[in-house]
């Protein structure tokens, strides 16, 4: 995979308003993508306490029913380049279907400061639930074209994007048992992702946490996993 080269570059100062800290940390950035029919304020917390622990941060907003994939990645490596351009490392932290948004951007752009990257409830297998409903009008109505290639297909995005080139930790949210919160859901799941459904080959550790889909963004433990995976590499088991 190819090197891009634009991060080699000097930093611009203006980046520093991301970060409330002057620790030497500060020259770390940890760029944030949201998951599907979301926006940044999900992040909102983790975003926060990452900013007190050092890191300058970056909240990736974007319209997930309405850009496709290749906006989204464009955009977004449009976003990097503005805002981190004084990074000397970048890490990422995704919900749900920036999980899958991650592995298409690396597909594409991959840097040597890139550092790790944190999948919270990804949907690193497509989604029964998307299976379930993606024929159905009104849902097709509000969340767009987009939502048909969240499914199990084998032309879906799941099956699409490679597995990241970075190291990478996955959290997982369920009840630890065989029901989990969603009948219509084989198996633990944490109301709307099976927990199969969040693995990935490759990950250098993965974490499950009490918690639903959504909720596990704000639990301070699932923030003190991601804290420790940034900094080391593992989760605390």
């Amino acid at each position: 995979m190819a090197v891009v080269s634009v991060f080699s570059t000097s930093i611009a100062t203006s980046c520093l308003r991301y970060t409330t800290s002057t620790r030497p940390k500060n020259k770390e950035f940890v760029v944030f993508i949201h998951g599907f029919a979301d926006r940044p304020y999900t992040m909102w917390k983790i975003e926060k306490q990452l900013q007190k622990e050092g890191y300058s941060v970056l909240n990736f907003d974007y319209s997930s029913t309405k850009w496709t994939m290749d906006t989204i990645v464009v955009r977004l490596h449009d976003e990097i380049v503005d805002k981190c351009k004084n990074a000397e490392k970048i890490h990422f932290v995704t919900h749900s279907y920036g999980g899958l948004i991650i592995r298409a951007y690396l597909s594409q752009y991959l840097a040597e400061i890139y550092g790790r990257l944190v999948m919270i409830a990804p949907l690193n297998q497509g989604s029964i639930i998307v299976e379930q409903f993606e024929d159905v009008p009104v849902f097709k109505k509000i969340y767009g074209p987009v939502l048909e290639k969240l499914g199990k297909d084998p032309d879906d995005y799941f099956m699409k994007y490679p597995i990241p080139e970075i190291p990478f930790g996955i959290i997982a949210g369920g009840l630890n048992n065989k029901y989990g919160f969603n009948p219509l859901i084989p198996g633990d799941d944490d109301g709307t992702l099976a927990v199969e459904e969040t693995k990935l080959q490759g990950c250098q550790d993965f974490i499950l946490k009490p918690g639903l889909h959504s909720t596990l963004l704000w639990q301070n433990e699932v923030i003190k996993q991601i804290i420790l995976f940034l900094e080391e590499g593992r989760f605390e088991h």
